[in-house]
């Protein structure tokens, strides 16, 4: 990534997870939605907050489910694993995908804030 790049709130990520996960964490290159307030996204900083996704999708409430759509950059449907929210080094994003509507946006911050007691 160049110190010009730009990671805004609400974008979707192709992010570089590593392949050592400790069990039940996730790893591997998988698209991602960038959770931290743009305040954070200072080049000293270089980490932002991502909630990570998956292609399984399983009825679990803290997952949001979201349909493939070229706007955001999904080519299958991707449930974003909202117990997995975690901070990454701006060098894990690999390339931007795209942008995550406003309602699934809203959808993604009530479980946050619900997943923590905010």
């Amino acid at each position: 990534m160049t110190a010009e790049a730009q990671f805004v709130r609400g974008d979707v990520w192709s992010v570089d997870f590593g392949a050592d996960p400790e069990h039940p964490e996730q790893a591997f290159r998988r698209p991602a939605l960038i959770v931290s307030d743009d305040r954070l996204h200072h080049p000293n900083l270089r980490m932002v907050i991502v909630v990570p996704g998956t292609s399984t999708i399983r009825s679990v409430p803290l997952h949001v489910a979201v349909e493939p759509d070229d706007g955001i950059g999904l080519i299958v449907a991707t449930a974003f694993q909202v117990e997995q929210v975690r901070a990454v080094s701006v060098a894990r994003l690999v390339e931007r995908l795209g942008r995550l509507d406003p309602v699934n946006r809203h959808a993604i911050d009530e479980v946050l804030r619900n997943a923590l007691s905010l």
